[in-house]
């Protein structure tokens, strides 16, 4: 229990019990000092646990913490100064020896009772400064294992960071695109559009001159057949209808119909530049920053390429 309520006024980042603590917005606390340190590093007033920016250059001391801290290393300095441990509770006798089976300290008295029978002890004087070297290490590994875990997690951030910047980017060059494209398919379908209107145009304009032209044929028939017909008569009704037969050959012998001009389709006002007049349509919805100056040039490199 001791150490679990030492692990919840021990500072985050620098995992000591906490000196001047501060209180973020967030509700997290820290050391005043580890605070201010981390965000020299990190450039950015963020929360070292859960990120989030602090509107506060300056937060307040948290002062129910505080004196929270001030009283557990009170209590904690009383236990260690009372001498207790220096003595044994069963023996009244200064423990001066170490059993290595029960990781303990004993007295002498301790030592030739039947509890500690075939136990192995060393003096305290040659067992402590091994285990404080075994708790230094312990120390400085934990020490540094939480400093790799805090590096690896601020660089596991950095690089969900970049693959979200990579995906916006990746978004908006597709946005790019499909106006390009769109706008291409509009040009297509215009294009498309116009050739199919003068189609329609070329014939009905065919279609009228080949009525003009069964018309012209009719009348050329039905007078040949009058001729025909006047050939056949008498000399004296020949001579008579004569004239008048010849008025008729005079009207039905106008010149034939002539195919129009522009009855074709113009095909070089579609295909002749066609991929310039777009580009110069496409210059219209590139952004007023880029001059045509840069432009140019990008078109001037794309060739070279």
């Amino acid at each position: 229990m001791a150490s679990l309520y030492e692990d919840d006024i021990s500072c985050p980042v620098c995992h000591e019990i906490f000196k001047a603590p501060v209180l973020l917005s967030c509700s997290h606390s820290f050391c005043k000092e580890c605070l201010q340190q981390f965000w020299r590093i990190k450039e950015t007033q963020e929360c070292p646990v859960c990120r989030r920016i602090s509107s506060h250059a300056d937060p307040p001391c948290n002062l129910v913490l505080k004196n929270l801290c001030e009283s557990f290393r009170k209590e904690r300095n009383e236990r260690s100064s009372s001498g207790s441990e220096e003595i044994c509770s069963l023996h009244s006798e200064k423990l001066k020896l170490f059993c290595l089976e029960d990781k303990q300290p004993v007295c002498v008295e301790c030592f030739i009772s039947q509890k500690h029978v075939n136990h192995t002890v060393r003096p305290i004087s040659e067992v402590v400064p091994s285990y404080k070297v075994r708790q230094m290490t312990f120390q400085v590994g934990k020490q540094i294992s939480s400093c790799l875990e805090r590096k690896f997690i601020s660089d596991l951030n950095d690089v969900i960071v970049l693959m979200e910047m990579i995906e916006e980017n990746v978004g908006q060059i597709k946005q790019q695109f499909e106006k390009l494209h769109q706008f291409l398919r509009d040009e297509e379908e215009a294009t498309i559009t116009a050739l199919r209107e003068e189609e329609e145009q070329k014939k009905q304009m065919m279609k009228e001159k080949l009525e003009e032209m069964n018309r012209h044929i009719s009348a050329l028939s039905h007078t040949i057949k009058d001729m025909e017909e006047m050939m056949r008569a008498s000399d004296v009704c020949f001579l008579k209808e004569f004239p008048v037969s010849m008025e008729r050959v005079q009207i039905s012998s106008q010149p034939d119909p002539q195919t129009p001009s522009g009855a074709l389709i113009h095909v070089p006002r579609y295909l002749d530049n066609l991929l310039f007049r777009v580009w110069k349509k496409m210059r219209a919805i590139v952004p007023k920053s880029e001059s045509a100056e840069d432009l140019s040039s990008y078109t001037h490199t794309g060739n070279d390429r």
